[in-house]
């Protein structure tokens, strides 16, 4: 029997669960008119499976034409033959829908959708909706392999959210980003389960070649936790903070500069890259948040553990596998526990640097370790990389012969070119050797601009790759055989002059770069960019936009060398994650935009679509004007 006051504290107990799992709706209010989007990503993560896609109408969720079934992820050739089974239902309710606009349902499939259009403007929303046909497929399986592998983090990244005074609900946006899959790399050059691009984790976070900590799922909590404190500052409502993790702070400042709320927004705002991606950001935020939270009561799914860990901030330099032997831990654990650090440091090319704040197993061995610490383990500097300079005569075979490397390592670690090109008295960095071996005269290989391979002479086999006459490739090539090669002249500045003393010049904006950037590179601020060129405050750049720049701490050709350089990284964040499988022609119809093409029906990055069309300004479309359309494929 329970007393008075069992059911009194089972009561309180009850009110405080209740008030700490439900969602405050204060601040995460379910409009009215984004209820069939919610309700749609509901579905999308909870009961429709990576085995099918949903024919839907974009701007109206509820409207389902059709699920039809795909090939499993582990049939050969999948992901192509899914892409072609979507793009054909696709076409088949286009015309469908532009067929009853003008003329009587006959068939079943007609009649089925006719149905789902009434009212007097009939005739023109059938029309519309033909050119808002779209596919999204399932994403149950994906999504509850989510909520199972956040136990590892959830509740430290909730505390970290209640540490900066914001939502712990927050923790769940990750289930948007990425399905906390820990190792996520888009396409568009974003990482980690809190999905940062380069550009705006350097902001917060620290990126290189030894850490990059936008794979640590807490370090990058972090880092979201002020992203989205700032934009709540800036906006004062969290479904408008919570759209510019996606669309930008200063976009979502346009949208309710112009639209006043964030109804006003979803219903009514249409400028600029504000498509579906954003308008449905925060209906998925509220679907993710509802069906995780679901899945985390059900007694049935075992969910991950976090693993007790203590920090240790590093007052020096420490080699992975001084670190392992000192803490009585393996380099996996310490690479588990730790997934800033980067391959250099895992290989013991690098010691994890200094400042870093190392993640332990929390054990009594390892606390005694940390209470004993010798000096000896720390060293005052970090170890240097290995260079080469290209000589005459070298080749990548010949350096990665020297140096006992593979070519194959030669070349990811200085991002050469399919062919393994190399110039003279180019620095390479060679990754950590192996063993060195004594370059001799008949030793060299010659690799020519096309791949063809004359063997001067060469002693028994080496295992070392031998090309001829383009027949045989790198195997580290496999699936780039579709990538045009890059054009530099599009990353110069053009017009050098002087004025008032000072270089000025001027330069064609190229895809995914901004003021921030050349604020960034050029050590000037974005305000006094914008006054350069006679603009408005808060106004974004646009591929094929030209600018006038002005360059007074470093010359025109540095900053040539940085926008490829950081054209590169993006090329090989992407190129670590996906492949390209072929291409194929497009032909804008009236409508396109360059986003919708990019993002919403081929859902390649806008840098890689302009590299098939270099011939092309990309900024004006016009209609029935021809696209190469590169096919990819996640890796």
């Amino acid at each position: 029997m329970f007393t008075c006051l069992s059911v009194f504290l089972l009561l309180l107990f009850t009110s405080f669960y209740c008030q700490a799992s439900a969602p405050d709706n204060r601040k995460f209010p379910h409009y009215k008119a984004i209820g069939k989007n919610v309700a749609f990503w509901e579905k999308i993560y909870s009961h429709y499976s990576l085995t099918e896609a949903v024919i839907h109408d974009s701007e109206d969720l509820a409207k389902i034409y059709e699920v039809i079934p795909l090939l499993g992820e582990d049939v050969p050739g999948a992901a192509k033959y899914n892409d072609i089974f979507q793009q054909h239902a696709k076409e088949k309710y286009r015309a469908i829908l532009k067929k009853i606009a003008v003329q009587k349902p006959t068939t079943r499939s007609e009649i089925r959708v006719a149905a789902l259009f009434s009212g007097k403007n009939r005739t023109r929303d059938l029309a519309q909706a033909a050119e808002n046909v779209r596919s999204q497929r399932g994403q149950k399986e994906r999504f509850l392999a989510g909520v199972i592998h956040s136990g590892r983090y959830i509740k430290e990244i909730k505390r970290l959210f209640r540490s900066y005074n914001l939502p712990e609900e927050l923790a769940y946006l990750p289930h948007v980003e990425s399905s906390f899959n820990f190792n996520a790399y888009s396409k568009y050059g974003a990482a980690g389960i809190w999905q940062f691009t380069r550009e705006t984790g350097k902001g917060y976070l620290t990126i290189d070649h030894v850490v990059d900590e936008r794979l640590d799922p807490i370090l990058a909590a972090h880092a979201a936790a002020k992203y989205l404190k700032n934009s709540y500052e800036a906006l004062n409502n969290w479904p408008l903070a919570l759209t510019s993790y996606n669309y930008g702070l200063s976009g979502m400042l346009r949208a309710v500069n112009e639209q006043g709320n964030y109804e006003n927004v979803f219903k009514y705002y249409n400028k600029g890259y504000f498509k579906f991606a954003s308008k449905n950001f925060y209906s998925e935020f509220l679907a993710a948040l509802k069906v995780a939270r679901q899945l985390e009561q059900n007694p049935r799914i075992q969910i991950d553990r976090a693993q007790p860990t203590r920090y240790l901030n590093l007052p020096g330099y420490v080699h992975i596998s001084e670190a392992g032997r000192h803490f009585g831990v393996s380099a996996g654990t310490i690479q588990s526990l730790n997934p800033a650090l980067q391959s250099s440091v895992i290989n013991g090319e690098k010691r994890i640097p200094k400042g870093y704040v190392l993640r332990l197993p929390a054990t009594k061995g390892t606390n005694r370790a940390v209470a004993s610490i010798p000096s000896t383990l720390y060293q005052k500097q970090q170890k240097p990389s290995v260079f080469h300079r290209v000589r005459k005569g070298d080749t990548a075979v010949s350096i990665a012969r020297l140096h006992g490397i593979s070519v194959k390592s030669l070349i990811k670690a200085n991002n050469l070119d399919k062919y393994a090109t190399v110039k003279l008295q180019q620095k390479l960095t060679i990754p950590k050797a192996a063993r060195k071996i004594v370059q001799t005269e008949n030793e060299v290989i010659k690799l020519s601009p096309r791949a063809e391979v004359k063997k001067v002479s060469l002693q028994k086999s080496t295992a070392i790759p031998v090309l001829k006459a383009n027949k045989k490739r790198l195997a580290e090539d496999s699936g780039h055989d579709f990538l045009p090669k890059r054009d530099a002249s599009l990353y110069r500045v053009a017009n050098i002059h002087q004025k008032n003393g000072t270089t000025h010049g001027h330069i064609i904006v190229q895809p995914e770069e901004s003021f921030e950037l050349y604020g960034n590179w050029l050590g000037k601020t974005k305000a006094s960019l914008l006054a350069l060129n006679g603009l408005a405050p808060g106004a974004a750049v646009t591929p094929g936009q030209q600018l006038l720049l002005v360059f007074d701490r470093l010359t025109p050709a540095l900053f040539e060398k940085k926008r490829l350089a950081f054209l590169q990284e993006k090329e090989k964040t992407f190129l670590s994650a996906f492949t390209i499988i072929g291409q194929k022609i497009y032909q804008v119809i009236s409508g396109d935009t360059l986003w919708d093409i990019c993002y919403n029906k081929f859902d390649v990055p806008l840098w890689l679509l302009k590299r098939y069309n270099n011939n092309i300004n990309l900024a004006s479309l016009d209609q029935e004007q021809e696209l190469i359309i590169p096919i990819i494929q996640q890796i």
